[in-house]
């Protein structure tokens, strides 16, 4: 909880404005009218600098009213101690939210930035009863709607941030989700990204996403020079017909349409050549990360990696979700909830965190939020990038996927490139990397 402020009278032209959720100011006149017939029923909410200014944090509209009357003093409840970024936010919304004057689209932004926000510090909540975190629920418990209001909130918020045309002609939110409902997720997904991919200042979103590469890896790897990467890390179709388990967890079919299959044929003729190929591509002392499932390909998954000549142990490492996993048979087969995978290496490497165990704790993506159907958490991948590579090394990765070991490597500050040759992924890359750079 935020504590209550004091309250006192402070100078006009000592308050700050700073960024504010509302951008449409309405009917100042009216407002003006009615503060002079019933005066300031409600102080304004401000932060103490600590240096005889405060922050305004509610109340732009009053305060607007106030200042070109010329007011010299104005009542304020004031929060003395430091204030969050969230915290600041849940202020200004209290007060906000709910007022009639504001424009639907100021609305959907500040539900969208406050989603992040509590995201961002407490994690997207599990899948599963009791799972930790924070999920739209709980944005619209917090904003006093509905979770499939807040759900048709974001969804505009996210779509109108980076591409305002799709909604130039929208009066209402109601106009506005109408155009989302006519316009397919891909299709959505594809604009925003062609319009960031337009943008060619020097970002951090555009380095990051020149090295997510359209390209089929056997054709890209080609140009690599030998001995270049320190860390490589697979996660290749797994022969095990994923997209109908997938299906029938609930998987996003958006996440599934772009997935590619293989037969257990071709996954024979592929996976030797791909340890060949990230052998030769490897520093002399590197590491080797290989996704897989263990039935049926444990023992053939082994001796593919043994024989491109890594050294490797069949003690694999492990991700526990912490959730059950779907099961083909839920009445006599127990449902999945950890993935493995082998950690192979070249000539001789150290561990970055030495001693660190072979399980990995993170909760999975929820499967509605996926936008690749073997996508893994952000933070599971920082810490097993982590945990074999040291800062300021190079990282391949041969299939992209969701581009999440992108993300992760540039949140360590590891180098790093990848190819997929879907281009529906890579549109969802772009539009999730905007949303956690534009913060």
């Amino acid at each position: 909880m935020i504590e209550t402020g004091r309250v006192g009278m402070i100078p006009v032209e000592n308050i700050v404005l700073t960024d504010r959720a509302r951008k449409a100011m309405g009917d100042l006149d009216g407002l003006e009218l009615n503060m002079k017939e019933s005066g300031l029923i409600q102080p304004l909410a401000v932060k103490d600098n600590s240096d005889g200014t405060f922050t305004l944090l509610a109340g732009e509209r009053r305060f607007t009213v106030l200042k070109r009357n010329e007011v010299a003093l104005i009542p304020a409840r004031i929060y003395e101690r430091d204030l969050t970024l969230l915290e600041m936010k849940v202020i200004e919304n209290a007060e906000n939210f709910h007022r009639k004057d504001m424009e639907f689209y100021e609305y959907d932004a500040l539900a969208l930035e406050i989603h992040n926000m509590k995201q961002e510090a407490l994690g997207a909540k599990a899948a599963g009863p009791g799972g930790s975190g924070w999920s739209t629920s709980d944005t619209g418990e917090m904003l006093g709607i509905s979770q499939p209001s807040v759900s048709q909130a974001l969804a505009r918020a996210q779509a109108r941030e980076v591409y305002p045309e799709l909604f130039e002609s929208c009066k209402t939110a109601a106009d506005a989700t109408k155009i989302l409902k006519k316009v397919s997720e891909e299709a959505i997904k594809e604009a925003i990204a062609r319009k960031l991919e337009c943008d060619k200042s020097e970002t951090d979103l555009n380095r990051i996403a020149s090295h997510f590469i359209i390209k089929d890896f056997f054709e890209g790897v080609k140009e690599i020079p030998e001995k270049t990467f320190n860390l490589v890390e697979i996660d290749p179709p797994y022969a095990i017909n994923l997209q109908a388990q997938k299906k029938k967890d609930g998987e996003s079919q958006y996440s599934l349409a772009s997935y590619n299959e293989i037969t257990p044929e071709k996954y024979a003729e592929l996976m030797p050549k791909l340890f060949s190929e990230c052998y030769r591509v490897m520093a002399d002392h590197s590491w080797l990360i290989v996704w897989f499932a263990p039935h049926p390909w444990f023992e053939t998954m082994y001796q593919w990696i043994k024989g491109a000549g890594f050294g490797v142990t069949r003690l694999c490492g492990i991700w526990t979700k912490g959730t059950p996993g779907q099961s083909m048979n839920p009445s006599i087969r127990l449902a999945n909830s950890y993935e493995m995978f082998f950690y192979a290496w070249k000539g001789s490497p150290a561990l970055n965190k030495a001693g660190h165990g072979n399980d990995f704790h993170f909760p999975p993506v929820p499967a509605q939020q996926k936008v690749h159907p073997t996508e893994r958490p952000i933070e599971l991948m920082k810490d097993l990038y982590e945990t074999f590579a040291f800062p300021g090394s190079r990282v391949l990765i041969p299939f992209l996927g969701s581009g999440n070991g992108l993300l992760a490597a540039n949140a360590l500050g590891m180098p790093a490139v990848g190819f997929d040759l879907s281009r529906s992924y890579k549109n969802s890359f772009l539009v999730k990397a905007n949303s956690m750079f534009s913060k």
